[in-house]
Order: C-alpha cells, then structure tokens, then sequence
C-alpha cells in the first residue's frame, strides 16, 4: 500500500511539474518583447520625472558653460573695440539699468603672462590653440566700467568694475573675438556722476 501511495504522490508531482512546464513555454512562445513590457510596468509619472530631471541638468550645464548669457559683442579688428561693444551690449539685456564704459585697453604685462601660463598647457590643446597661434592671435583688454542692475531680476553684483577679457583673433577675418573673462572685480571706488 506504501509504494501504491508513493507512485501516486510522485505520478502527481510529475504531472504538476510537466503542466507548469507547459504553461511556462506557452507563455514564453506568446510573451511580448522585454523592453516593451518594461515600458508598460512604469508609471507616465516617471517618464516624465526624468526628462525633467534630464533637462534641468542640461540647462544647468548650459547655465555653468555660459551658454545663456553670452558676452553680446561685436568682433572688430580692434579688440578694445570688440570689448566695449561686449560692455555696452549689457544696456540690452533686460535687467541692466545703466551701463558706462570708462576705460578700456590692452594689457601687455597681463597678456605675457596669461600667454606663458596657456603655452603648452591642455586648456590651449583643448581650444585647439597652439602656442605659435597664442603668440601672434592672443591679447588680454583690460576694462573699467560702471554697470547698475535691476536686482528684481538679476543676482548680479553692480558698481563700479574691472575686468580682464582674454581675446582670440580670428586668422581669415582678422577680427577679435572675447573667448573667456574673469571674475568682475565690484566695488573699487566710487562712481562718478553718470
């Protein structure tokens, strides 16, 4: 009787096992592609909260490379030229109140010395500069201005302020082009009356 009751319970385990077994390849031969099946599992709510995502740090990115707001200059042969009309072009945007350009020149000591520091250095490889191109196509401006902004608009620190611009020249055109700036120095002495 034990062996009758043995051959029973593992005859009926085998049929459960071969019925799963049978189940399981009818599901697989009938599933949907994986990544489809994924897609259908997660919520519109997370889609749409990692674009978000996704864009925000583009946009901040963008904000960090200073891809919103560009000097708004005007490349000349000159390039104290093409530093006032990247100063004066501030009277366009939409948070400057007042802009006045008192001083603007080339600063030879500052251009050496910026030179010899990009000279051989990855920034310049990285700009696709060489150091023949630095020696002959590279000038440092130096300017001294008075900016007001509207600060319901804008974060920015107004006053006076000196400012280094580092310029590239371009070798077809001949014309000047700001590449890069330093901090703004705010607040050295008072200004006079616009």
């Amino acid at each position: 009787m034990r062996s009758i009751d043995l051959y029973t319970a593992v005859r009926a385990v085998d049929d459960d096992i071969l019925e799963r077994s049978e189940n399981a390849a009818y599901r697989q031969k009938n599933r949907e592609p994986r990544t489809i099946k994924f897609w259908k599992r997660r919520s519109p709510a997370a889609l749409i909260a990692a674009i978000i995502v996704l864009l925000a740090l583009c946009g901040f990115a963008a904000y960090e490379l200073g891809l919103f707001d560009p000097w708004l200059q005007k490349p000349s042969a000159d390039p104290v030229k093409t530093v006032q009309s990247a100063i004066e072009g501030q009277a366009g945007k939409n948070y400057t109140i007042t802009v006045r350009v008192d001083e603007v020149k080339i600063d030879e000591a500052e251009t050496e010395r910026v030179k010899a520091r990009y000279i051989g250095s990855e920034l310049a490889e990285a700009w696709g500069w060489t150091d023949e191109y630095l020696e002959e196509h590279f000038i440092v401006v130096w300017a001294k201005y008075y900016v007001e902004y509207d600060h319901t608009k804008t974060f920015l620190d107004d006053g006076p302020t000196e400012q280094y611009f580092y310029l590239t020249e371009d070798v077809k055109t001949g014309e000047w082009t700001i590449v890069e700036n330093d901090s703004p120095r705010i607040g050295l002495s008072e200004p006079d009356a616009p």
